[in-house]
């Protein structure tokens, strides 16, 4: 995707929030029938004299055994859910992912492009020729960008315009700050290259402290990760070794006890819709944590919420099915 401007990405959201709200209006479907059951479903002890009681109590019913899909039979709100969120974040995650690795392409790029100008100087020659020189070079992301600077200079655009119309184009902070270092030099005159030469230097440092500080930073990230699913594999446990097991003798206790209003049985579908959106909320918010921690910037983590979605879909996916 390249470089993401704010039509695209004001588009990207677009897109994004349409699928959501188709997905949410099938998610309701889904959603009508599990919640009905939830709210209205009938006690153990409120089946009418004579009729046979189910081989399952409604109480003990999963979120998949209210509702399926009619076709394949195997889609339920469990995958709705997490289509719907995968929906509105997939697209943004892709596009601000693609974004930030093209603004490290370039910063990544400017050491050798200074260097490049450094030695062209060293030969003789002026700047606006160096620039020319080096755009025959290939600096990654960056490239593009000089072609077209040196296509300008060719066509007698002054060199100071041509330089800030790439600071327009390529934004990130260390092009911009390294574009006005060579504006300086240019106006000022005089042993150009030993300018170059401090700013490949001085670029060169503050690439490398950006890394050691990501560096530092990725072991939180995956502290994220981990915290994220021993929280899913605690809900899991909860769910199916206790409240679940607590459903089964309340249903038995009351079904054994002549006066129904003196134990009232936990719904298992109703406990189940609870803990999944409780995941799914922590999926979502740790994985921006997980951005801003790790690559210093929030939006990046939209990439780790949908990891952390696909992740939670596995766990309730698995365990239901079982």
């Amino acid at each position: 995707m390249g470089k993401l401007t704010a039509s695209k990405e004001k588009n990207y959201w677009i897109i994004s929030v349409c699928l959501f709200i188709l997905f949410l209006i099938i998610a309701s479907i889904f959603y009508i029938p599990v919640i009905t059951h939830v709210l209205d479903v009938t006690t153990p002890t409120e089946l009418e004299e004579g009729v046979e009681a189910p081989p399952r109590d409604p109480f003990l019913y999963s979120v998949r055994e209210i509702y399926q899909d009619p076709i394949t039979g195997f889609f339920d709100i469990i995958d709705v859910t997490i289509f719907a969120c995968l929906a509105l974040l997939l697209i943004p995650a892709l596009a601000y992912n693609s974004d930030q690795e093209w603004r490290d392409d370039i910063d990544d790029h400017i050491p050798s492009l200074l260097r490049e100008i450094s030695d062209a100087q060293k030969t003789g020659l002026p700047l606006p020729r160096a620039i020319m020189e080096a755009s025959k070079h290939q600096y990654g992301a960056l490239t593009p960008e000089l072609k077209k600077m040196a296509s300008k200079i060719s066509w007698g655009i002054p060199f100071s315009d041509t330089l800030r119309s790439l600071t327009v184009t390529a934004d990130t902070p260390l092009m911009k700050r390294t574009s006005l270092l060579i504006l300086e030099a240019e106006r000022s005159g005089g042993a150009i290259e030993e300018v170059f030469e401090s700013a490949h230097k001085h670029v060169s440092e503050v690439l490398g402290l950006k890394r050691e500080r990501l560096g530092a930073m990725r072991p939180y990230t995956w502290i994220i990760y981990a915290s994220f699913i021993v929280f899913a594999i605690v809900m899991i446990i909860l769910l199916y070794s206790f409240f679940q097991t607590l459903a089964i003798q309340m249903v038995d206790a009351v079904r054994s006890q002549e006066d129904p209003t003196t134990a009232l049985p936990f719904n298992v579908a109703g406990l189940q819709l609870i803990f999944f959106h409780l995941m799914v909320i922590e999926a979502i918010f740790a994985g921006l944590i997980a951005g801003k921690m790790g690559d210093g910037n929030a939006k990046i983590g939209l990439r780790h919420s949908c990891i952390l979605l696909a992740i939670c879909y596995a766990f309730f996916k698995i365990t239901i099915l079982l």
